[in-house]
Order: structure tokens, then C-alpha cells, then sequence
């Protein structure tokens, strides 16, 4: 199943004179450790520039300075705190509860990005999904996030509303860890059937194989991208991922009541929306930097820095805002 642009426009709020501020989004990034404050703000920023109107992130507190650095734009939440090797039980329920208290002025969250390893702030981390998933947030659980369902698969399962975003060797350890039945698994095993078998194993969530191809499936239909994105596969494109598909996540639950019959399930049209837009910005940005596109490369590099902050929004507005300047072709196709 591969939706059509016109179908992932659905999930579009529309933009009117009478909408108030986080209307169109209001992201939480959960994340951010002293080694890793790039992966959260890549996440935040992302909401942001596709169109989210909020944008905070939550994270330990020595990272929150570099991180508030980075951009005025992102409210930054210094609120957690790491260290030990077991984690304090009401130490972990302070840390959650800071962050917790401000489910009601947020649409969706992310959980992982920059998150680390550490005991409490995994913990941590980990409480905050189990309340999240209790009052049906949205909910894009990515890279360190990862590690919470691979140690407990049950905080996720059956919850609707959240999408898992495993690489190549995050999934690999998913179904390692929860396909115990399928231990002598073969190579030649059909990806887009054993993706289908995972996600029923979860009950509810959605899961998004990365890789050349991106396979979403819910456990009740598998949708495929094969949408060509940048021929450079830099660190930070997955953080871009999870933002941009949080803020969809947060639109598409406002528009699930309205969404034809026949439609996608929601969280996977977010997710595949998400994948489609994602490899678009990151294949506009290698061309524009490209010096195979450019006679004069070093003016084109010298150029780039200021016209990248923008590219992301300029593309997701193009496809999805402006249907009269996204490609007359409404088959999920466009060159970039």
C-alpha cells in the first residue's frame, strides 16, 4: 500500500484567521544527555518546521544549556537528572512527575532522542511512556527510547497512538527480543510479512522499518515508501524523522474522526507521511549542497548553511500546504 499525496494532505490542519497558538502542534522531546544534545533539538526543531506551533524539550539539566543555545525557538525543560547505577525509585517518580504535569499543554511526545543509557534517566523515560500510553498521547518512541520496549514490550503494547521508529540493528533486536518463536529465522523470510507479525505481536502500535525501503505497518496493513532520499546518510536524520512524524501523529489524531472510509489507519498515514516528507528533505538538501549539481561548488557550499535552516519547510509546505506547487501528479511522486 503506498497512499497518495492527496491522501496524506488529509492530515493537514487547515490554516485559518480564527486558529490560536498550538492548534497545529505541540511537540515534547524527551531527551538529551551531556554526551548527546544534538539528537533532541534535531527532533524539536523538526516539529517546528513542518508546521507544529510549540516545540519543548526535556532533558537532564546539564544539557540543557547547550541545547537552549541552539535556538530561542525551542522551550527547553531542564528537569531530569542522571547518574547512579540504580535508579531511586521516588527519585524517578520527581523527575517523571515534572515532565508529566505538562501533558496537558502538549499534542504528542518523542521519547529517545540523546536519551543515553543512563539507569535513571531510562527510567525515567520509562514512566513517562507508561503515563503517556494511559491517556492515549501520541507517542514516537526512537533511538535510546528503544531500549524501554525491548526491556518492556508491555508499557506499548495495545496503545494505538505510538509509533516506533527502529534502524536496521533496532529492529534486528526487536524481533530478537519478542519473535522468540522465530529464533532459526531465515534470511529469505518476507520483511514486509514479519513486520506484520511483530506489530500484531505489539497490539496496536505502529512500527516503521527503516531501511532502503520504509515498510509502516500497524498489524492490520503494511504501507511501503520508496520514496529516493540523500545518497548521504548522515547522523541525525532519524531525530528529523521522529519530530516530523510527532507533529503528524498530533495532527492526525485531530483528524482521525474525519478521515474517509478506506483511508489508512491514522498513525500509519502519519508515520508513512512522515518517512515521504523526510527523504525529501534530506534529498533536497544533498542536491542543493551537491557539487555535481553546481559548476561553482564552493559557492554552492558557502551558500547552503543559510538556505538548509529552511529546506525542510520549504519542501513540507510545497507538498503539503501549497497542493498547486506540489507536483501535478498526485501519486506520491516528485523529484528532489
Amino acid at each position: 500500500m503506498t497512499p497518495s499525496l492527496a491522501t496524506c494532505r488529509l492530515l493537514v490542519p487547515p490554516l485559518t484567521s480564527s486558529a490560536y497558538k498550538g492548534q497545529a502542534g505541540k511537540i515534547g522531546v524527551i531527551g538529551g544527555c551531556v554526551e548527546y544534545t544534538g539528537a533532541p533539538f534535531y527532533a524539536a526543531i523538526s516539529a517546528l518546521k513542518l508546521g507544529a506551533d510549540l516545540s519543548h524539550v526535556f532533558c537532564d539539566e546539564q544539557a540543557a544549556g547547550p541545547i537552549k543555545g541552539y535556538s530561542p525557538e525551542i522551550i527547553v525543560h531542564g528537569c531530569m537528572r542522571g547518574g547512579g547505577t540504580k535508579p531511586d525509585d521516588a527519585e524517578t517518580r520527581r523527575q517523571a512527575d515534572e515532565i508529566c504535569k505538562w501533558f496537558p499543554a502538549l499534542s504528542a511526545l518523542v521519547v529517545g532522542p540523546g536519551l543515553g543509557r543512563d539507569p535513571t534517566l531510562q527510567a525515567v523515560a520509562a514512566l513517562v511512556v507508561e503515563r503517556a500510553v494511559s491517556v492515549a498521547m501520541p507517542c514516537v518512541i526512537d533511538a535510546d527510547g528503544l531500549r524501554l520496549v525491548l526491556d518492556r514490550p508491555e508499557i506499548v503494547r495495545g496503545s494505538p497512538w505510538t509509533v516506533l521508529t527502529p534502524n536496521k540493528p533496532e529492529y534486528l533486536r526487536l524481533t530478537e527480543a519478542l519473535l522468540t518463536e522465530d529464533k532459526m529465522r531465515i534470511e529469505s523470510v518476507d520483511d514486509a510479512q514479519e513486520l506484520l507479525k511483530l506489530a500484531r505481536l505489539l497490539g496496536g502500535p505502529t512500527i516503521v522499518r527503516k531501511g532502503p525501503r520504509d515498510l509502516i505497518s500497524d498489524g492490520t496493513c503494511v504501507a511501503e515508501n520508496g520514496e529516493p532520499g540523500s545518497l548521504k546518510r548522515s547522523g541525525g536524520q532519524g531525530d528529523v524523522l521522529a519530530g516530523t512524524i510527532a507533529t503528524l501523529l498530533s495532527w492526525a489524531k485531530a483528524a482521525s474522526p474525519c478521515l474517509p472510509s478506506g483511508c489508512p489507519p491514522a498513525p500509519v498515514l502519519a508515520a508513512y507521511t512522515g518517512c515521504l516528507l523526510t527523504r525529501r528533505f534530506s534529498a533536497a538538501a544533498f542536491n542543493m549542497c551537491s557539487p555535481n549539481s553546481n559548476p561553482a561548488p564552493r559557492a554552492k557550499f558557502e551558500r547552503a548553511p543559510s538556505k538548509l535552516t529552511a529546506a525542510e519547510g520549504c519542501v513540507a509546505w510545497s507538498i503539503l500546504f501549497h497542493p498547486s506547487q506540489a507536483s501535478a501528479s498526485d501519486d506520491g511522486t516528485r523529484p528532489y
